[in-house]
């Protein structure tokens, strides 16, 4: 990318970056990248387009902008996505809050919200993005958030400092459920939501690369078929988990049928709900504890 003068000739240079790397909506993430690299707003932008740049700032637009051309997601360039309603960080290590991944907050709620003091497990917290809008919204609640990545609980952390529920949720690390039981948390679990790995090997040599490349396969190989993790998930489950208590799980395409008849499922748990995204594919697959 040339050197540029003013917010006009910078602008004209991100959009012809970002078209040369054929990325599809380059006139409005180029005005995103410099929204945020020059901190303005667009107005500003158009309304004052030959104010001049520093160098250092164009240097730093430059990066963004070459980040963005090489197939970086948008939300890592810029360090934020927002979440029902929320600002949060992200980082490239950390899985990116999906849009289709509300629906877990919505249903939590909407189960949750006559519950004098509920007990919540977020299970592979990532971002931290359903504990802290669970926490948000259920001033209530009690909220327990794990992940086996250290880097993804930091940035939770960070992020639920932000929006200050940092002191109502406890942050554990460690890999699904077996490390709570020492936590005195048997039985006592009002509900699990989990945004756990489920895509398949298959799906994962579709990925777009923006995906594939860049987002932790960790957060999203979910093994062969997907739901190795969610079948784990479900034979640890009856430990913590009251005796009326849920567990909310977000599913890929196809998976919600398949994960309603898994044994793990059956054996312990009633379905209550399976809810579509605004596709219409089936997305969150909502369960209650079967009165033993």
């Amino acid at each position: 990318m040339p050197s540029f003068t003013s917010y006009a000739q910078l602008y004209r240079g991100a959009v012809e970056t970002l078209t040369q790397a054929r990325i599809a909506n380059a006139r409005h993430e180029a005005l995103w990248i410099l929204e945020d690299a020059l901190g303005i707003t667009r107005l500003q932008l158009h309304a004052n387009p030959d104010t001049p740049v520093d160098a250092e700032v164009c240097r730093r637009a430059a990066a963004l902008f070459q980040r963005r051309a090489l197939g970086e997601p948008l939300q890592y360039v810029l360090g934020t996505q927002e979440f029902f309603g929320l600002d949060l960080l992200v980082r490239p290590g950390v899985l990116i809050p999906r849009p289709e991944t509300e629906l877990l907050v919505e249903e939590a709620i909407t189960l949750l919200r006559a519950e004098a003091r509920p007990v919540i497990l977020d299970v592979g917290t990532g971002s931290g993005c359903l504990a802290i809008s669970l926490a948000v919204n259920l001033p209530r609640a009690m909220i327990v958030a794990s992940d086996k990545s250290i880097a993804a609980l930091y940035l939770a952390r960070l992020n639920a400092m932000r929006h200050g529920v940092s002191h109502r949720i406890l942050w554990v690390a460690g890999d699904l459920l077996s490390h709570l039981l020492s936590r005195n948390l048997a039985g006592k679990v009002t509900a699990i939501i989990a945004n756990l790995p489920y895509i398949s090997h298959v799906e994962w040599e579709h990925l777009s690369p923006d995906v594939k490349d860049f987002e932790p396969r960790l957060a999203l190989d979910g093994g062969p078929d997907g739901l190795d993790v969610y079948r784990r998930l479900l034979g640890e489950a009856p430990g913590l988990v009251s005796s009326e208590g849920f567990i909310l799980m977000e599913v890929g395409v196809g998976q919600a049928d398949q994960l309603c008849r898994e044994p793990s499922l059956t054996n312990a748990f009633k379905i209550l709900k399976v809810r579509p995204d605004s596709q219409g594919i089936p997305r969150v697959v909502c369960v209650q504890r079967r009165f033993v």
